[in-house]
């Protein structure tokens, strides 16, 4: 029998798109253990090396983890620090296999910093890291996880460099529906991901949300930014809401909208294919 939209299933898995391991458990302490009793499969996203080998090392067991995380890993220079300080660092993680994707990395114009305010100087030191972490994942065959805020131009404008990637996920995705099926007629290896925006009455995400093909759709709680409304931070637990939400928006069966957006977090992160069962496991 099926759950209804708000219900989690008995024994799924949830997927999550864009989480960030080591903020959370600044925040919640809890999470990790939380994580493991699952089951859940996330990729958990790094902007910096402290942090990315605090979150490799959540693979390995500890307390409340007897097995260690089974999840995969991202690292990226964000828009929001474009600057180059962790260039070779993401370089030698691409090269030895260690990351699932390249990100976040991105395009950000929302204004609410000086240096996130669109002027020629913001773009052109935003737009030179991007480039490099593009065709880093281009050469070595990896998706790329992108953050995009009022530059979903830009996006279009590299659309012809972004079909090679092997996939593209766009995180927390701000566009419209038109745009995003207009990127995918592009020939855009893209997936789009939805959070608590689609909880919280945001009509654009919900738009888009209701009209991404089955196929191209994830969900995520991009923890611990992003809460649903009321709520401190978001939380790992949170992704039940998430996806409760979308089923009701798309007007699916929840259970088989858990199972598609499992088979589509594969596809979007193929490294994720090797991994036994969230929760626990190896690759």
């Amino acid at each position: 029998v099926a759950a209804p939209p708000g219900a989690r299933c008995p024994g799924a898995v949830l997927t999550d798109a864009h989480i960030h391991f080591a903020d959370l458990a600044a925040r919640d302490p809890g999470f990790a253990a939380a994580y493991a009793a699952g089951p859940y499969l996330a990729c958990a996203a790094s902007h910096d090396e402290p942090e990315f080998l605090a979150t490799e090392a959540l693979a390995s067991p500890g307390p409340g983890r007897p097995e260690g995380l089974s999840f995969v890993s991202s690292f990226g220079i964000h828009p929001q620090w474009a600057v180059w300080k962790n260039a070779d660092f993401l370089a030698e993680l691409a090269a030895s296999g260690r990351i699932a994707a390249v990100g976040e990395a991105g395009l950000d114009s929302f204004g609410d910093r000086p240096e996130r305010v669109r002027t020629r100087e913001n773009l052109e030191a935003q737009m030179a890291v991007f480039e490099y972490q593009l065709e880093l994942a281009v050469a070595r065959g990896l998706p790329m996880l992108l953050h995009v805020k009022k530059a979903m131009d830009l996006v279009f404008a590299y659309a012809p460099r972004l079909r090679r990637l092997p996939s593209l996920v766009l995180h927390s995705f701000s566009g419209t529906a038109g745009e995003a099926l207009s990127l995918l007629e592009r020939g855009l290896p893209a997936y789009f991901s939805f959070g608590a925006a689609v909880l919280n009455g945001h009509k654009r995400a919900e738009a888009a949300c209701a009209a991404v093909p089955p196929d191209r759709i994830l969900s995520e709680t991009d923890a611990p930014w992003q809460p649903p409304r009321g709520q401190a931070f978001c939380r790992l637990e949170h992704l039940d809401l998430v996806v409760g939400g979308m089923a009701a928006l798309r007007g699916e069966d929840r259970a088989g909208l858990e199972e598609r957006l499992a088979r589509n977090f594969a596809s979007a992160y193929p490294a994720a294919a090797g991994l036994a069962r969230a929760g626990g496991g190896k690759p």
